[in-house]
């Protein structure tokens, strides 16, 4: 259904008001993680936190970030570059994670991942 971007879950685990109204929009069971946002999400929790999390990244669908992901990543950079509209090098490739799996990304990141050619669902 969604790939949630890192933002999100980070205003999740912030109790962020306008995340939880989002989260009530959908099954959090069908949306996706990709494996870029484990790590960034991850590395920043406190060790309070990691449980909830393991619990979270185990119950919904944890997309790699492999060689066909890669590539679009190297295609939206190089076309962002030339547009002047760079993003980031981690959004570059959760949005190219998104596109190759056919799904939104949710974002309260807007502004960056609207300059990619994957769909985005804002909160």
């Amino acid at each position: 259904m969604v790939l949630l971007d890192s933002c999100f879950l980070i205003d999740l685990f912030a109790a962020d008001d306008a995340a939880i109204a989002k989260l009530d929009e959908f099954d959090w069971r069908d949306a996706s993680l990709s494996t870029l946002t484990v790590t960034e999400v991850g590395r920043w929790l406190p060790e309070p936190r990691r449980d909830r999390f393991e619990s979270i990244i185990g119950r919904v669908d944890v997309l790699p970030y492999g060689f066909e992901e890669s590539r679009r990543a190297v295609t939206e950079h190089g076309r962002l570059q030339q547009r002047g509209q760079p993003i980031g090098a981690v959004d570059t490739m959760i949005a190219a994670t998104a596109i190759e799996a056919n799904k939104p990304v949710l974002t309260r990141n807007v502004s960056e991942f609207k300059r990619t050619q994957a769909s985005v669902t804002p909160y």
